[in-house]
């Protein structure tokens, strides 16, 4: 299978599954101008493991793979910051792992775009974790 993306994913988090897709399309649409090899990472059918079992988890994740760059960043930036309520998960190639939502954008307009940039010296611990 031919990959050009370098490892950059972004996951839309949603208890509704259609809601959480229909946002990572909406994202997709925002991001395909500036970046053409940015595309839907779907999760396999039957892969929600626990899903709607007691314990399990509670959300469904829908992924955009892309090649990053400072002009992707700032698309998602905007894209978060109006939607409040919606929580990204952005995932570097290193591994690190940014939890972000859209109030957090609204708050901090470059943390995805510094997050994406640097290896980890981005100044917000508190939603962070490196795997």
């Amino acid at each position: 299978m031919h990959d050009n993306h370098s490892g950059y994913r972004i996951s839309v988090v949603d208890e509704d599954p259609l809601r959480a897709r229909k946002d990572a399309r909406e994202l997709l649409a925002a991001l395909a101008e500036a970046d053409p090899t940015a595309r839907l990472d779907l999760p396999e059918p039957g892969s929600l493991a626990g899903v709607g079992d007691k314990g399990g988890p509670s959300a469904e994740t829908v992924g955009l793979l892309l090649s990053a760059g400072s002009f992707v960043a700032a698309l998602v930036q905007v894209w978060l910051a109006r939607i409040p309520q919606r929580t990204l998960v952005v995932k570097r190639p290193d591994g690190a792992v940014l939890h972000i939502t859209g109030k957090e954008a609204r708050e901090d307009d470059t943390l995805v775009e510094r997050f994406l940039a640097d290896g980890g010296n981005h100044g917000g611990g508190d939603g962070t974790t490196a795997g």
